[in-house]
């Protein structure tokens, strides 16, 4: 089927709303049930402290996030100031009040996925009629409220993504969607009656709607597997969390279903790759001796950068005459032991030779010294890489002054304190400095994710997943600034950044993801 490009643009629009309910759904439930709303409602504005000593249980880092994902859905104003964050509520306020109840049924579909997602793979799927109850729920409800424009724009959209979201990722995970005509077992009656409720089959084949939603669902992978969190976002909120950043007798994170978060950051980030090729072309097509002895991708997920980079360097470079005599160096680094063997196991499939080491991308001495020891090889004489990683760092107390001029509008915690936009900006900053003597040579090149200014995702409801990177992130202590805050962090560590090899996406209002060559 051939979807037209004002279908794409609408089904897109829906896949982000779609992760807009599932970030922010968990938190509604917490809010309501412990009276925060109600307090704002009475208060209409006041600031994050104030609703701290109101609330004791609540841990402040993270209900500061739960709070700012809700005023980048419009529904409250959030501002941040040197002194404090004031929490405002606005005119879609008592709208969205009408609608809690839906968010708070909703809710219980998490211990559902949390369970199916981490059991071996069943299909017919186990206790379908779940599905098909809530899926009757949202039809239904969609029918009654048909003529209640907030519903039928936003609600609606969350609660479905609640729903379809970890379906299609647990299908998509376990078996190829990209081609519809061939996923035979998606025809089960009972899961097919839940399709069509969805409006993602009609009785014979997928709708236009099914066919881009079902083929994308990787896009939807990063934001499912933190469904641990959504599970136990009380807990997080009020309770004991620390458990969730502990591993299990397994050395399985708590937080999230790291197979899924690597499969689907993957299939997601493939669409960037391409912008890292002209600079990469332009490095091994230089004399030799002026190339770096090969690449490292510390946080090397499943590999396919490096997969990537390796095709690339084969059919489109002169180094592929030199790669005989002259050993082009792969190496995948990663915190996580199981992103290791995924980068191992698909680079040996894709017939790449790469080596993998364990390192911190907090602590690049280290890395250092594992090279050296273990490959004969400089970190500095590599080219370094990598995607999505430089917010996901441990975070360290700054240990200067901020003397940056801008000030983070996002929420920031660690193990559930609240830390100030300052001090992340500062730990930014010494972050790269800790880079800075092994990128002088041949420098770094990366992909970042950025957080927006919750005013501009607002006014952009279905353009950016923001607001669920920004919960997901935040609950799990990454550390996602704006794009003006990474540039700055960059400048002030003493670093230059290439304009000739900048880009950032998808527009100049909503900078969520940038490429940057930097030494």
């Amino acid at each position: 089927m051939s979807l037209t490009r004002e279908q794409k643009r609408a089904f897109r629009s829906l896949l982000f709303k779609h992760q807009d309910g599932i970030a922010i759904t968990a938190s509604i439930s917490v809010l309501e049930k412990y009276g925060v709303f109600d307090y704002l409602a009475r208060a209409t504005s006041t600031t994050l402290g104030k609703i701290i000593e109101n609330f004791p249980p609540f841990h402040a880092g993270y209900l500061n996030i739960s709070l700012r994902s809700l005023a980048s859905q419009g529904i409250l104003k959030y501002t941040v100031t040197n002194d404090e964050v004031r929490i405002e509520i606005t005119p879609k306020f008592q709208d969205f009040q009408q609608h809690i109840v839906h968010y708070i049924h909703f809710n219980r579909l998490f211990d559902y996925y949390y369970n199916l997602l981490q059991a071996s793979f069943q299909f017919p799927l186990p206790k379908i009629d779940t599905l098909i109850e809530y899926a009757e729920y949202w039809f239904t409800t969609k029918e009654k409220l048909k003529n209640d424009l907030y519903f039928q724009q936003e609600v609606s959209s969350h609660l479905e993504g609640v729903l379809v979201a970890p379906l299609l990722v647990y299908l998509g995970y376990h078996a190829d969607l990209k081609n519809v005509t061939s996923t035979t077992f998606l025809e089960d009656i009972s899961l097919q009656k839940v399709l069509q409720l969805l409006e993602l089959h009609d009785g014979n084949n997928f709708t236009a709607k099914g066919v881009f939603l079902i083929t994308k669902s990787y896009a939807y992978g990063v934001t499912t597997s933190y469904i641990p969190i959504m599970r136990h976002t009380e807990t997080y909120l009020t309770g004991d969390f620390l458990p969730f950043f502990q591993q299990d007798s397994l050395g399985n994170e708590q937080h999230v279903f790291r197979g899924i978060n690597v499969w689907g950051s993957g299939g997601s980030h493939a669409t960037y790759f391409n912008k890292f090729d002209a600079v990469l072309i332009d490095i091994f097509n230089k004399p030799l001796a002026k190339q770096p002895k090969g690449i490292i991708d510390v946080g090397c997920g499943n590999g396919a950068l490096l997969e990537h980079i390796f095709d690339l360097i084969w059919n489109h470079t002169t180094r592929r005459n030199d790669l005989e005599t002259n050993q082009l160096i792969l190496i995948g680094a990663d915190y996580n032991k199981e992103a290791l063997l995924s980068t191992k196991r698909n680079l040996e499939k894709a017939n790449v030779w790469a080596e993998v080491v364990w390192g911190d991308i907090g602590n690049p001495a280290e890395i250092d010294k594992k090279l050296q020891k273990l490959y004969n090889v400089k970190l500095e004489d590599l080219l370094n890489v990598r995607s999505f990683l430089d917010h996901n760092r441990p975070f360290n107390k700054p240990k200067e002054v901020y003397k940056g001029k801008l000030l983070s509008s996002g929420a920031f915690a660690h193990r559930g304190k609240q830390l100030h936009t300052i001090d992340v900006a500062q730990s930014l900053i010494e972050h790269f400095q800790k880079w800075k003597p092994y990128i002088q040579k041949h420098g770094l090149l990366f992909i970042e994710l950025h957080t927006v200014a919750p005013e501009i995702v607002a006014a952009n409801l279905g353009k950016t997943p923001c607001t669920a990177y920004d919960v997901t992130h935040g609950f799990s202590d990454q550390y996602i600034v704006e794009l003006a805050i990474f540039l700055e962090a960059i400048h002030l560590a003493g670093i230059t950044i290439d304009s000739t090899h900048s880009y950032h996406f998808p527009s100049d209002e909503i900078p969520t993801i940038s490429i940057h060559l930097i030494r």
